[in-house]
């Protein structure tokens, strides 16, 4: 009964937040998102993810576990680090939105993004990916300026416009055959691919890579994602970026698998490989001279799911560096988008220039944000360094040397800037005359979500290779 569990309970929260006074509004989010994980690591040891199922939800496989995992992981500790956010906002009189709104839109957000790789009806499961738009938007113009109102709108528009592509995706691949819509489950739908037309099934995949690659931040569909990123609260990016960019990654892998069901995997492998080079390309492009902080996080991003996208075109080799790449990836980026919190707060900005020495002036915030920005880089000992290793080892294995060349060129462009912004922000002359509010102090909800992310994405660089030699437990 797990999964029923964990989706009834946050909805239960939102209704408590609406009754309860305000003091308990972000411990009643905390509490959820905590129980909900504790759920089904008791679930896991005990009784196993796929022991149960419903009919109207899919047994779990590696796909769903790592979104799922991620959403439980994710989505904790932006709630905790949220408690101290939103109070210290509230302290400064920054926030236009109430505590109360945030936080029932918070849960409302990781409801939705849990649902996703949850069910077994692609119809659903596309109705919870616009789900997760709907919820987000409200966040993204939580402060209510003339900027966040600009940045939601455009995430709304292209939300909206890449889930009518991804709808027509789907009824085209529900249409291509007579009694094909009275199954609509993904499980059903791969057994039935080998009869489809061929043609119905590539255009219904052009369709959803396009709908969903919106909603994924990949290239040239992510006009939305920086103004997005840079104008939602911080705890919001990093669910944006770490959760959300999965979801919809999610919904093109299904897709993918539909067409590898029917030997069409060759297609839908060429078009993930060239979409995902592309943004990788562009996105490490765009990082060389940023102004923004949360701008280039997020262009990070974007450029990261570029290698997921590459991951999952490459075989075996290649889908396991896809899973290690959207795990790896949330750990450290969510941690980034909360420390670019505590830069906001703190000098009232997030504008690059602005930042010298924080590492002396703002120590536990400084050195995690210089570790952060190596780990996200991709440098050893962090996780990341291992599932791009493995993503380039697949693409010399099941594409091209050169290719290989090129995209670890790439990443190489992407260290160097990422190594310049680092030293830059966390070394230097201090900043201690711009700081605006350098009295406002973080607690233990800042601490450990932000220590216990960089520490996770170091574990996993340490001993994924041990795993490794092992058999990936993938």
């Amino acid at each position: 009964m797990w999964i029923p569990m964990i989706l009834v309970i946050p909805l239960l929260s939102i209704a408590f937040i609406w009754i309860t006074p305000t003091q308990f509004h972000p411990w009643l989010a905390v509490t959820a998102t905590f129980v909900n994980m504790v759920v089904v690591i008791i679930q896991a040891i005990f009784g196993g993810l796929s022991a149960t199922h419903f009919r109207w939800t899919l047994p779990p496989d590696t796909i769903s576990l790592v979104v799922l995992g991620v959403t439980l992981f994710v989505g904790f500790t932006a709630a905790l680090y949220s408690v101290g956010y939103i109070r210290r906002e509230h302290t400064l009189g920054e926030e236009a939105g109430k505590p109360r709104t945030y936080f029932s839109l918070l849960l409302a957000f990781y409801w939705a993004l849990l649902a996703v790789p949850l069910m077994n009806n692609v119809i659903v499961t596309w109705a919870f990916i616009e789900a997760t738009a709907l919820a987000s938007v409200f966040l993204v113009d939580y402060h209510r300026t003339k900027k966040t109102a600009e940045a939601s709108w455009k995430y709304i528009v292209l939300m909206e416009t890449g889930g009518i592509s991804a709808l027509l995706g789907t009824i085209a691949l529900l249409v291509a055959e007579p009694g094909t819509v009275q199954v609509a489950s993904w499980t059903g739908l791969a057994t039935l691919a080998h009869s489809l037309p061929s043609k119905w099934l590539a255009i219904a995949f052009v369709l959803v890579l396009v709908g969903y690659g919106t909603k994924a931040g990949l290239v040239p569909f992510n006009a939305w994602l920086p103004d997005a990123h840079s104008q939602a609260p911080s705890p919001v990016s990093a669910m944006l970026s770490a959760i959300k960019l999965n979801a919809a990654m999610y919904g093109i892998v299904r897709f993918q698998s539909i067409l590898r069901a029917d030997h069409e995997g060759p297609f839908a492998n060429h078009s993930l490989l060239f979409i995902g080079v592309l943004t990788v390309l562009i996105s490490t492009l765009m990082t060389i001279k940023q102004r923004d902080v949360k701008r280039l996080f997020a262009y990070s991003s974007s450029e990261n799911l570029g290698l997921v996208a590459i991951g999952f075109a490459l075989g075996p080799i290649g889908t396991l560096g896809a899973y290690l790449q959207m795990i790896n990836h949330s750990v450290i980026k969510s941690m980034l988008f909360y420390e670019s919190g505590e830069l906001l707060l703190a000098t009232g900005t997030t504008e690059i220039n602005r930042f010298r020495g924080i590492a002396t002036q703002m120590p536990s915030v400084g050195s995690n944000l210089l570790l952060g920005m190596l780990a996200i880089a991709g440098a050893p000992p962090f996780g990341l360094f291992i599932s791009e290793l493995v993503i380039i080892f697949a693409l010399v294995h099941e594409s091209s040397v050169w290719l290989a060349a090129f995209v670890t060129m790439l990443l190489a462009i992407l260290f160097a800037n990422f190594l310049f912004y680092g030293m830059r922000i966390g070394l230097g002359k201090s900043v201690s005359e711009r700081m605006s509010h350098p009295n406002i102090r973080s607690g233990w909800t800042t601490f450990l979500p932000t220590w216990g992310h960089t520490a996770a994405s170091l574990a996993l660089g340490i001993f994924l290779p041990y795993l490794l030699l092992l058999g990936h437990p993938f």
